[in-house]
């Protein structure tokens, strides 16, 4: 492909990148594409030798990557802020400047592009999109299959003043109530034990019934521990758990 017909792709997808900002399903396939033409437009600045198109689409693909944090680097240092399009203008500069120093060379070389590049392309594309393309069906099939319900669960966790605690609580003589934010989905209702321990005593038990599908807020009465040593208090609701650490008002 020409250099003024690279500009003038390189230049359209630019403006595609500065306006359609709320397309990034479309965003991310110009990007790449347009970084793979600016690194090309680098080789043909920098070197007007002839190499494999492979090696070519590699070495092009490198510099173009390059480019972005190149630019946006250069924006930070002028104190612009990194958006879409400002990113998008930046390039832009360094496409104008790129196309210019291309465009003096070839005047003065008389170098032409290599015609096996757009074939080496195809081929590199057209596979890559036919894969982009099964994998995306396959994706989609599988998640119109049917599948498993997903597993029921019930969930304990400190809300309230409680939800803050981050070390170890100094729990007066007459105890404290801690609020929980119980949790279930997925399982139908029932009764489960609620337990108190601290330490390894149990300290209080009582039945708690859960709700299918809802979140509820229940108040524990936590006694003072028998010291002031560390305690472990746990509060579980069947299987589910949650702990902290306190002590007691009596000397360790």
């Amino acid at each position: 492909m020409t250099t003024p017909r690279l500009l003038a792709a390189v230049y359209g997808a630019l403006l595609l990148l500065a306006l359609a900002g709320r397309l990034p399903w479309l965003l991310v396939p110009v990007c790449l594409a347009t970084l793979t033409v600016l690194g090309e437009l680098w080789l043909r600045a920098l070197t007007g030798e002839g190499m494999p198109p492979l090696h070519r689409i590699g070495l092009a693909t490198a510099a173009g990557l390059v480019s972005l944090p190149f630019v946006a680097l250069t924006l930070h240092v002028c104190g612009i802020a990194i958006r879409a399009r400002s990113v998008a203008a930046g390039l832009a500069v360094l496409v104008t400047l790129l196309g210019l120093a291309v465009l003096v060379r070839e005047r003065a070389t008389g170098a032409t592009a290599d015609p096996r590049l757009p074939r080496m392309i195809g081929a590199v594309v057209v596979p890559g999109v036919l894969m982009l393309a099964a994998g995306f069906c396959a994706l989609e099939a599988y998640d119109r299959m049917p599948h498993p319900p997903q597993p029921g669960y019930t969930s304990v966790a400190l809300t309230g003043w409680a939800a803050g605690i981050d070390r170890p609580v100094a729990i007066p003589a007459r105890g404290v109530h801690v609020r929980l934010r119980v949790s279930s989905a997925g399982l139908p209702a029932a009764t489960a034990p609620l337990r108190v321990r601290v330490g390894q005593r149990l300290v209080a038990t009582r039945p708690l019934a859960v709700a299918p599908d809802a979140t509820d807020a229940v108040e524990v009465f936590v006694p003072a521990p028998p010291d002031g040593c560390l305690h472990r208090i746990e509060i579980s609701l069947g299987p589910a758990s949650t702990v902290f650490y306190g002590r007691g008002p009596a000397g360790c």
